[in-house]
């Protein structure tokens, strides 16, 4: 058998807090949830669906604790770019945990939300993977 895919695939988050992690995505990426509940949000990044899930309504059970995975973004502009999304990041209240900074795949850094979830962006001019 074959699967059908229906759409893009989702990337889930599990957060304490939903309606706060949707505030500070919404502000940084500049795209309001489609949908918006105390226990799930959902946004269209770029064609792809980035879920938020309060971690205690998940099931099964969350075994591991959040910031084990992150949510990855490739952006235009070089690492000027890069730089300023990371300021912006900053100034919104996500946790640096990573500051720009050329790896193997482009010039990138990490965010946090309070919670331990990741948020990763990059530029990948000079490696097109």
């Amino acid at each position: 058998m074959t699967l059908k895919i229906a759409g893009a695939p989702y990337t889930l988050l599990y957060v304490d807090d939903v309606p706060a992690s949707a505030a500070k995505i919404a502000t940084f990426l500049g795209v309001e949830p489609v949908h918006n509940e105390a226990t799930f949000a959902l946004f269209i990044v770029a064609g792809g669906k980035l879920g938020l899930w309060r971690i205690g309504d998940v099931l099964p059970l969350v075994a591991e604790c959040p910031g084990s995975a992150e949510f990855a973004l490739a952006i235009e502009g070089g690492p000027a770019a890069v730089d300023a999304a990371f300021d912006k990041a900053k100034e919104i209240g996500l946790i640096p945990i990573q500051a720009p900074t050329a790896m193997d795949f482009g010039y990138t850094f990490t965010a946090a939300l309070e919670d331990g979830n990741r948020i990763r962006i990059f530029d990948t001019a000079d490696d097109p993977r």
